[in-house]
């Protein structure tokens, strides 16, 4: 319904700032906070079942932490989220090289990227938001609740061995059902890649609440990408029929952690691409997650192939975050909406390059 922006200040360095903008929707309780570093949203409240509003996503102490902490909490990651098999890929017959920053691997791209640098924000007026949106072509989409807040910026040619200078702006708002939208619009002057997500890290009782695995979860998948040694997708699909990856129905967190399924050791918990039974170009229903104590639940929908459901396995009880209490493994839940991770060297998925 209405944006609020004020400066959010480094501490060891006052010069260095960005601005923080928060969005209200009209429903009573409903917030969410964005800040210029990383596009990151640093706060998302959300009434209880009996009208307790909490904050319901993890983040840092302030801009220095977000700065320093490499846990990505709330930040728009990319170019390429997720892993690139041997940090190569290959385009119109060119291999490009980027960073092996996990293993032999890449990881989220690397620096700079997408979530490691300043984007210039700006309130967007709601007619002009759902001009964007509407322009985006995808079907299912809400009329905003207000105006909206948009983030731009450009990623240089050459920039961790990626192509072309990609623009990319980010818009968030709420929309007249709830939803609170977050939509990627990129255009580069070079064939690239361009696959981008959100990793905020969600626990319906609040922030600071601790394990999350007495919390529920539902996927709208039929299948997974399977992992490699190296934990990266390498082409082939297996059926979740039968299996602990089977959360077509809604089941406990935990069985997601807690369980010697080789695909899950490797990650030390649930890390593992779900292929989302979507139509293409429509607002698709992707997950859910639901808290039976608080009563809050929420769902993510997307027009990409797969969701991406980590379990914060590697939170480290980090001094970083907001509030007083730590943020042990397992204490969140991501819901990563993207292009199917490594697609750039799997011509059997839809290419993060295909529509640049």
């Amino acid at each position: 319904m209405s944006v609020f922006v004020e400066d959010f200040v480094s501490v060891s360095n006052p010069e260095l700032k960005t601005k923080k903008f928060t969005i209200k929707s009209s429903v009573e309780g409903l917030e969410a906070s964005v800040i210029g570093y990383a596009a990151a949203i640093t706060n998302l409240t959300v009434p209880d079942k009996d009208g307790n509003v909490k904050d319901i996503i993890q983040g840092c102490r302030g801009l220095d932490e977000y700065m320093s902490n490499p846990m990505c909490h709330g930040s728009v990651v990319g170019r390429s989220a997720n892993r690139t098999k041997g940090a190569a890929f290959v385009i119109d017959g060119e291999t490009f090289h980027i960073p092996a920053n996990e293993g032999e691997n890449n990881l989220h791209s690397g620096n700079p990227g997408f979530h490691n640098s300043f984007w210039d924000g700006e309130i967007l007026p709601e007619e002009k938001a759902d001009a964007l949106i509407a322009k985006s072509g995808i079907a299912g989409i809400a009329e905003c609740d207000g105006d909206a807040v948009i983030f731009s910026y450009t990623n240089p040619d050459g920039a961790t061995g990626f192509p072309g200078n990609l623009e990319t702006k980010v818009l968030y708002a709420w929309l007249e059902d709830r939803t609170f939208l977050i939509m990627y619009i990129g255009k580069s002057d070079k064939a690239t890649v361009f696959a981008p997500t959100n990793h905020s890290y969600w626990n319906l009782a609040g922030y600071d609440a601790g394990y999350v695995g007495e919390q529920l979860i539902m996927v709208n998948a039929d299948e997974i990408t399977i992992k490699d040694e190296n934990n990266c997708p390498n082409g082939e699909v297996m059926k979740v029929d039968g299996t602990v990856f089977d959360c077509r129905e809604y089941k406990f967190i935990s069985e997601l952690i807690d369980n010697d399924h080789p695909q899950l050791v490797m990650g030390k918990g649930i890390d593992q691409n779900f292929l989302i039974k979507s139509q293409k170009g429509t607002f698709s229903f992707a997950a859910a997650v639901t808290d039976p104590v608080s009563g809050r639940t929420i769902e993510c929908l997307t027009d990409l192939p797969g969701i991406q459901i980590y379990a914060a396995n590697n939170l480290n009880n980090s001094p970083d975050q907001k509030g007083d209490t730590p943020y042990p493994p397992y204490s969140a839940i991501c819901l990563e909406a993207q292009m199917v991770p490594n697609a750039v060297n799997l011509p059997q998925f839809d290419s993060p390059n295909s529509d640049i």
